[in-house]
C-alpha cells in the first residue's frame, strides 16, 4: 500500500542542477512522490544550461524528475518556473506558458513575497565569465568529493572551495541583505531565493528571507501551510 501523500499549500525547490554530476535527483524524486503541493516554485538552476553546453551528462532519474513535475501539472499542481543563471539560456522566451498549469518567468510575486533565483544581486555572476570559470570548477571538485567519499574520506572538497570563493567575494556584495531590499522595493514582505546553495530562514531588516538552498549538498526545500501561515525549511533526511 502506497503511503498516503502529505497535502500542502506550497512547495519550493531550487538548484537542482540537472546535468550536473552532484545532483541528487533520486533524491529529489523522493520528495515529490512524498508531498501533494497546490503550488511547485522551482527557483532557478533546475537545469544547468552552462554544464550541458560544454559536455552531455544525463541520467534516467533526471528525466524522471522532469516526468514527475509534468505528471503533477497534469493533476492540478501549478508550476512556477523561476529562471536562474545556470538556465539563463530560458530568459530568450519568458514570460511563458505551457498549458494551464506551467509558466516560465524571471522573477514572481505570490502572497506578498518576491521570488526570484537571485542571480541578478550576486555581484560575481554579473561578470559572467567568471561565474562560469567557477562553476566549471566547483564540478570537478563534486567529481573529486565522489572520490574520496568513495575510499572512505569525509571532508567536502567542493564545500570547502565554495566557501571560501564567497568569503573571498563579499566585499562585492553582500547577498542576503541586497535580496531583503529589493522585497521592500516591490512593497513585499518576504523574499524567497536560492542561487547561493545556503539554506535560510529569517529576519533581515524586517523582511523575511527564505533562501531554498540546493540538491547539490543540502538536499533542502520548502513547504508552505496556509492554514498556520507557516514556512518550514527540511531535506530528504528529515521527517515531518
Amino acid at each position: 500500500m502506497k503511503p498516503k501523500k502529505i497535502k500542502i499549500d506550497a512547495l519550493f525547490i531550487s538548484d537542482v542542477h540537472l546535468g550536473s554530476k552532484g545532483s541528487k535527483s533520486k533524491e529529489l524524486l523522493t520528495i515529490l512522490k512524498k508531498y501533494k503541493p497546490k503550488k511547485l516554485f522551482i527557483v532557478g538552476d533546475f537545469i544547468d544550461g552552462w554544464l550541458l553546453k560544454k559536455r552531455h551528462f544525463w541520467t534516467d532519474n533526471y528525466t524522471s524528475v522532469i516526468k514527475r513535475i509534468l505528471s503533477m501539472s497534469k493533476k492540478g499542481c501549478e508550476v512556477v518556473y523561476i529562471t536562474g543563471n545556470h538556465d539563463d539560456f530560458l530568459r530568450e522566451y519568458t514570460p511563458i506558458k505551457f498549458g494551464n498549469n506551467i509558466k516560465i518567468c524571471d522573477e514572481y510575486v505570490w502572497n506578498n513575497y518576491y521570488i526570484t533565483h537571485g542571480d541578478l544581486y550576486d555581484g560575481i555572476v554579473k561578470l559572467k565569465w567568471l561565474g562560469k570559470l567557477g562553476s566549471f570548477g566547483y564540478e570537478l571538485a563534486i567529481t573529486i568529493d565522489m572520490f574520496l567519499k568513495s575510499i572512505g574520506y569525509r571532508k567536502s572538497l567542493s564545500k570547502w572551495a565554495k566557501d571560501k570563493v564567497k568569503n573571498a567575494v563579499k566585499f562585492i556584495t553582500n547577498y542576503e541583505n541586497q535580496l531583503a531590499d529589493e522585497a521592500k522595493k516591490r512593497n513585499c514582505i518576504g523574499v524567497i531565493c536560492g542561487h547561493i546553495h545556503k539554506p535560510e530562514n529569517k529576519t533581515i531588516n524586517g523582511i523575511h528571507y527564505l533562501n531554498c538552498g540546493d540538491w547539490i549538498e543540502n538536499n533542502s526545500y520548502i513547504v508552505y501551510t496556509e492554514e498556520t501561515n507557516e514556512f518550514k525549511i527540511l531535506n530528504n533526511l528529515i521527517q515531518e
